[in-house]
This record gives C-alpha cells, sequence and structure tokens, in this order.
C-alpha cells in the first residue's frame, strides 16, 4: 500500500524505416535532398496483440532553391486500444552553405492533433470508474517543434524537438486521462563508399522523454548495405525493445519500395507475432540526377 508504483509506456510513434521518415521528427530535414518527395508508411506493431499500436504516416518534402528554403507536410494516423490520433503538420526549413557541399538547416514545425477514445468500450474490473464512464470525443491539440540538421550528401547529423507544447486531455468528471510528454531527439547517419557495388550506411536515433527514467528512453541502431545502388538489405535492433531486419529496393530513380520485420528482445513475455512495416517512396528526380544517375542516401 505504501509503495507507490508509475506505469510509462510509448507516446509518440516509433518507426524501424526512420531514416525514410526522418520529416515526422525532424523538421529541419524538409527539402534537404533537392527533391520533391512523397513517402507513405503503415506500421502494424505487435501482430497478435488486441489493441496494439496501428500508425499510417504521408511525408511530402520539397525544396524552394532560389530562398535556401524547404518545405514540408505530414498527415500522422496513430491508434492504440480505445484511442485514435490524426496529426497534420507543416515544416519549414531554412539552410545555411557551411563550406563545400555542407549545409546547416534549421526547421520549425507546427501543426496539430486529433485526440478521441473510446473509453467505454474497454472492460473495466471496478464498475463503475468514473474516468471510464465517458467517450472522449474530439479534443483538438495545437503544438510546434524545432530542429537543427547538418548534412551533405554523404551525412547527417542533428537534434529535434517535434512537439514542444504539452497538451492535456481532461475526462468530463475533470480527471486526467492524456497528458503529452515533450521528446527530444538525436540523429547521424553516414554512407562508406566500400567499393563501386557496394556501399554502408549506419545510421542512429536516440529518443528521450522529459521527466522519465533514462532507460524508458530508447536508442535505434540501424546498418544497411546498398547494393548496384538499387537494392538496400539491413538490420536495425533497439536496445532493450527488439531487432528486425530491413530490405528495401528501387525500381527506378524516383520509385522505391520498402519492408522491415521486428521481433521483440524479451522473448519468454512475448505475447506477439511481431511488427510489420511498409514503405513507399516516389522521387520527383530533378534532370541533374537523372542524367548523372545520383542516387538518394536519406
Amino acid at each position: 500500500m505504501g509503495i507507490p508504483f508509475c506505469g510509462i509506456g510509448q507516446q509518440d510513434p516509433v518507426y524501424t524505416q526512420y531514416m525514410n521518415n526522418l520529416l515526422t521528427i525532424q523538421p529541419a530535414y524538409a527539402g534537404i535532398t533537392d527533391i520533391l518527395n512523397f513517402t507513405g508508411l503503415s506500421r502494424a506493431q505487435w501482430i497478435g496483440f488486441d489493441g496494439a499500436p496501428n500508425t499510417n504516416t504521408l511525408t511530402i518534402s520539397g525544396p524552394i532553391p532560389k530562398y535556401n528554403i524547404g518545405l514540408g507536410f505530414s498527415i500522422v494516423n496513430d491508434s492504440w486500444g480505445p484511442v485514435k490520433q490524426n496529426g497534420i503538420y507543416a515544416d519549414y526549413a531554412f539552410r545555411v552553405k557551411i563550406s563545400g557541399n555542407q549545409f546547416l538547416s534549421f526547421g520549425l514545425k507546427g501543426g496539430f492533433n486529433t485526440y478521441q477514445a473510446n473509453l467505454t468500450d474497454l472492460t473495466i474490473i471496478q464498475n463503475p470508474d468514473l474516468v471510464f464512464a465517458y467517450d472522449i470525443k474530439f479534443k483538438f491539440l495545437p503544438n510546434m517543434g524545432v530542429g537543427i540538421l547538418w548534412f551533405s550528401d554523404r551525412f547527417f547529423l542533428g537534434a529535434s524537438s517535434p512537439k514542444i507544447l504539452q497538451n492535456s486531455v481532461k475526462s468530463d468528471d475533470g480527471a486526467n486521462v492524456y497528458h503529452e510528454v515533450r521528446h527530444f531527439y538525436a540523429m547521424g547517419g553516414y554512407v562508406f563508399f566500400i567499393n563501386d557495388i557496394i556501399k554502408f550506411k549506419p545510421t542512429l536515433l536516440h529518443c528521450w522523454a522529459i521527466n522519465t527514467p533514462f532507460y524508458i528512453s530508447y536508442t535505434d541502431i540501424t546498418a544497411n548495405l546498398l547494393l548496384y545502388d538499387r537494392v538496400w538489405v539491413g538490420a536495425a535492433y533497439r536496445f532493450k525493445n527488439s531487432y528486425g531486419l530491413i530490405f528495401q529496393f528501387s525500381v527506378n530513380p524516383q520509385l522505391k519500395f520498402g519492408y522491415s520485420y521486428d521481433l521483440m528482445t524479451y522473448r519468454p513475455t512475448q505475447v506477439n507475432s511481431g511488427t510489420h512495416e511498409f514503405m513507399i517512396s516516389y522521387d520527383f528526380v530533378t534532370i541533374r540526377r537523372a542524367r548523372h544517375n545520383i542516387p538518394r542516401y536519406f
């Protein structure tokens, strides 16, 4: 009775193919590749677990070279258990040339989430419970974020906080049902040219949420091999959480498909059959890139 307990769980969506979905967490990523890009990603997490997270995203990003800026737009649909969230965000990035082909990009993100929870659909052990007596039909949660990214054609290194405001959702009796927590991200990646056929790209993403213990944060390490500038084959590991395989295939310089499959690391208590993630990306390739067949690494 005298020992306090606190349950802390996943809030923002996580992605195995995050290197193809950076715009959702990093506004400075908008337009850095000098290509207008459309990327769709669908993630079905913890298959077989009732109420598991399911996430769908669409991102659009492109540059305006004349003004050294990039613009982005993202739509995120995320659901878990009785909760459904839809987010719409716009991104603005201003680019400063440092030297050669290296740039520093400063990004701003603004938009909103809509939150709803069908709490009355839950099976309540102790009845009645006023917290779960009413559904939350619609809550409007505006937010904004910032980011910075140092990059070239071969590497990127940055940090961001995509949601600065910490909104709260209350039930009709005034109890806190949901509270947004500020997240901070650090990210980086590099492409090593092994030979004319093989390239090696390791990437890293670290996430930390404010007012949570350090062990709740997660670190993703991903390593990919690029073969003939068309096929990506790699592996991903999320510390003390999951591991998986990644496969991506470029049909042509514009169209790319991706798939990843994750399994949890704590096998003895596993109650699901893994996580599936599908990705499709389309680039409106510039004349220069098409002429020289320059691939996009990030």
